[in-house]
């Protein structure tokens, strides 16, 4: 008998420690997935306001650096809508959500590309873009749209922001 509850614990410990595991290793950030026709779906879903869908990845580091400012930003500018989409693979996805955590943006509107023929939606966000990072785009709540290649300071961003105040 006690030979029995000494494996009945073991295995209880073993079934706890399993389950801890898997559980802090789901991600705490809800990376919706991003594939084909997520760009007019997430438009859509904002329209009639001023909407920044932001580009970005763990092997950037200029989109590392700029993660706090954008942060900053969409605590301070509650009239413009800011989506996060997180181009890495998925095996990079926890790498990003403890960027995004440390920079304090883990209440944002995160997704993560979720489709491997990646130039297809770069060309869905805009039809010239082709990868390169940092990458945003502003869509304004009449329907245009703006596509900004570079960091959160760039003058186009500035420019455009200043206009929906």
């Amino acid at each position: 008998m006690v030979k029995l509850i000494h494996a009945v614990a073991r295995h209880s410990l073993l079934a706890f420690v399993i389950l801890s595991l898997v559980a802090t290793s789901a991600l705490a950030i809800d990376f919706k997935p991003y594939g084909r026709g997520a760009f007019a779906q997430i438009a859509k879903a904002h329209a009639g306001r001023p909407l920044m869908i932001h580009f970005w990845s763990v092997t950037c580091p200029p989109c590392i650096a700029e993660l706090p400012q954008w942060s900053k930003m969409s605590a301070e500018r509650r009239d413009v809508d800011i989506v996060f989409v997180n181009v890495d693979s998925d095996e990079d996805r926890a790498r990003a959500e403890a960027r995004a955590e440390k920079a304090g943006l883990g209440k944002a509107t995160h997704y993560g590309f979720a489709d491997d023929f990646v130039e297809k939606l770069y060309f869905e966000a805009d039809t010239t873009w082709r990868g390169e990072l940092p990458f945003t785009t502003l869509l304004a709540p009449g329907g245009g749209i703006t596509a900004v290649t570079g960091a959160i300071d760039d003058p186009l961003v500035t420019k455009w922001l200043e206009s929906r105040k």
